[in-house]
C-alpha cells in the first residue's frame, strides 16, 4: 500500500520535527498533516486559579491565551517554510482542546504517524500521547531519531501478528530501501524457528518487490539489546511493539519500552 497520508504530532517549537516529517512525506508525494499538542497553559492557570484575585485572573488568561497563539502561529510558520523548501502539501490543524482525541481521529485515515523520538523523551504528556495513539488506535507509528527514509533498514522479525502489521506498513519504505535485514533472536524464538520465519519473511517480500534481503540471527536474554546492536548500522528498524500486554511490559522493562527509550539508535517503525 502506498504512503500518502501522513500525520505528525509536535509539541510546539518543532523545527526539527516538522523539517523531518515533510522530507519524509516528500519521499512518497505524501500529504502532511501536523497535529499540535503542545502543553495546555490554561489548563495550568485554572489549577491554581481560584488563588488568584480578579485582575490577576484576567491578567493569567490573556497570557495563556497569548502564549497559545504564538506557539500555533509558530507552528504554522515552520510548516510553511517547510512546505516552501519541500515542495509538500502541509496542513496544519488548530490546537484541540483534547490533542488525544485529535490525534486519534486523524490517525483513522493515516497511513502513518510521526512522533519526534526527543520529544517522547522528554516530555510525559507525549509520552503518553505516543502509548495512546500506538495501543488504542493501532496506527503504525514512525519514532524519528533522524531524517528521512534510510538506505538500510532492518526488520525485527519473530513472525508475530504486531510484527507483520509493522512490516505491512513499512512496505513502501522497504521498496525503496538498498538494503533490508531481517532480524531475529535465536535465544528467543530457538534458531530453527528464527530461521524458517526469516525464509517466509523474506519470502513475502519478495512478493512485494523488495529481493534486497539478508538474514541475521541474534542471542541474548536482552531483545532490545540484540536488535539494536544488529541495527547499528540501519537508519529505521521496523517492528511490532507490545507483543504482551503492556501492563507486564512496563513492569519487566519489555522490548517495546527499551526500544522506544534507547537515547541513541536507529528511527523506529511501529505497529501494535
Amino acid at each position: 500500500m502506498p504512503c500518502r497520508s501522513i500525520v505528525l504530532a509536535v509539541s510546539g517549537d518543532d523545527a526539527t520535527a516538522i523539517d523531518s516529517g515533510a522530507a519524509f512525506a516528500a519521499q512518497f508525494g505524501a500529504e502532511l498533516r501536523v497535529t499540535p499538542a503542545f502543553p495546555d497553559v490554561a489548563a495550568d492557570y485554572l489549577a491554581y486559579g481560584a488563588a488568584l484575585k480578579h485582575g490577576a485572573k484576567e491578567a493569567a488568561t490573556e497570557a495563556a491565551r497569548a502564549s497559545e497563539r504564538d506557539a500555533q502561529a509558530r507552528i504554522d510558520s515552520l510548516a510553511k517554510t517547510a512546505a516552501e523548501a519541500t515542495g509538500v502539501v502541509i496542513v496544519v490543524e488548530p490546537r484541540a482542546l483534547q490533542p488525544a482525541v485529535a490525534l486519534a481521529k486523524a490517525a483513522v485515515l493515516a497511513d502513518l504517524v510521526m512522533f519526534s523520538a526527543q520529544d517522547v523523551r522528554q516530555s510525559a504528556t507525549f509520552r503518553g500521547l505516543f502509548g495512546e495513539t500506538l495501543l488504542s488506535t493501532r496506527a503504525p507509528i514512525f519514532l524519528a531519531r533522524r531524517g528521512g527514509p534510510a538506505h538500510a533498514i532492518a526488520v525485527a522479525w519473530d513472525g508475530s501478528v504486531q510484527a507483520g502489521r509493522a512490516v505491512r506498513a513499512a512496505l513502501p519504505i522497504l521498496q525503496q530501501a538498498a538494503r533490508v535485514v531481517i532480524v531475529s533472536n535465536a535465544d528467543d524464538m530457538g534458531d530453527d524457528a528464527a530461521a524458517a520465519e526469516q525464509d517466509r519473511l523474506a519470502g513475502y517480500l519478495a512478493l512485494h518487490g523488495v529481493s534486497n534481503v539478508s538474514m541475521e540471527r541474534v542471542s541474548g536474554a536482552d531483545v532490545a539489546k540484540s536488535l539494536l546492536a544488529a541495527s547499528s548500522g540501519c537508519g529505521i528498524l521496523v517492528s511490532g511493539a507490545y507483543g504482551r500486554p503492556r501492563f507486564y511490559e512496563w513492569v519487566l522493562g519489555g522490548t517495546t519500552r527499551a526500544l522506544v527509550s534507547a537515547a541513541d539508535g536507529p528511527s523506529l517503525l511501529l505497529a501494535h
